[in-house]
């Protein structure tokens, strides 16, 4: 049996569903950190710089606010922009009407975008559309989607800085500079994220006993801890669990895992080919 098969097999027969989803799963859906292609057509003016692509930005010390937002005010305007997507789609119609939870270290509000339920929804790392103060004089968050939008007209494609600084955010309280509500430092708001982080095990508590079908997507070893390892973690300790783990390049996992090696829209579409043509006749 093959892989594919043997995945959408898994999945049939499980009662219930943990989906662990990393970058490769945005990455698939449009949300590519790698592609110099769409680096270069998104931020023109950051190529004088010399960055090539998203992930060299993350964390970057930016020498000033109008170039960090500048940058930043574009990125998160296509994100924010981004609606339903086929791949996110697919993996919806693979759990189907079965009970889920979702646990993933994308910040893009994908999974909320594409029908999946807020209150099934664990982001360790964070939120895009919050923002925080960066000095944390205060534990507060707020919708950074009002202020993305007020510095977009003044964003100069050429030199990618904001050029009217009374648009730039900052801190409400204390004056100060902001940042996205995304886990990098001990600057880090967690609160918003602790309550489904209590949720997750009292969710796995409540299924002991039940089949459960482990689908990890898109995780590497860029922060293996957030969602690769925890899901190894769980699938070893549960006896009626089964680990699916998609990956383009780090498919391997434990004895016992079902490792596909391709791109996420490639196995999920997949997967659910099968499932509507042999197993699932109730998803057509």
């Amino acid at each position: 049996m093959d892989v594919i098969t043997q995945a959408a097999q898994f999945v049939a027969e499980a009662d219930t569903i943990l989906i662990g989803a990393g970058a490769g799963l945005s990455a698939a859906a449009g949300l590519d950190y790698t592609s110099e292609a769409d680096f270069a057509e998104r931020f023109p003016g950051m190529l004088q710089y010399g960055a090539r692509y998203q992930y060299q930005l993350m964390g970057y010390p930016f020498p000033n606010e109008a170039l960090k937002w500048g940058y930043y005010s574009v990125a998160l305007d296509y994100v924010y922009r981004a609606q339903t997507t086929e791949v996110y789609q697919n993996l919806r119609a693979i759990v189907g009407g079965k009970t889920h939870f979702v646990m993933t270290s994308n910040v893009d509000q994908y999974f909320h975008k594409n029908g999946f339920a807020e209150e099934q929804i664990f982001t360790p790392q964070g939120d895009y559309e919050r923002f925080q103060c960066f000095n944390r004089c205060h534990d507060g968050t707020w919708d950074g989607k009002p202020f993305v939008a007020a510095m977009l007209p003044h964003v100069n494609r050429k030199t990618q800085m904001v050029e009217d600084p009374n648009t730039l955010p900052t801190c409400p309280r204390c004056g100060g500079r902001v940042f996205m509500n995304v886990r990098g430092g001990n600057w880090f708001v967690e609160d918003p994220y602790r309550p489904q982080a209590r949720r997750l095990p009292e969710w796995l508590s409540e299924r002991e006993g039940k089949k459960l079908a482990l689908i990890e997507i898109g995780s590497g070893f860029n922060t293996p801890g957030v969602i690769r390892v925890p899901m190894e973690t769980i699938s070893s300790q549960l006896p009626n669990a089964t680990l699916i783990r998609i990956n383009r390049d780090h498919a391997n996992g434990p004895k016992g895992t079902v490792s596909i090696r391709a791109t996420a829209d490639q196995a999920l579409a997949q997967i659910l080919e099968v499932l509507e043509r042999t197993m699932e006749p109730e998803l057509r």
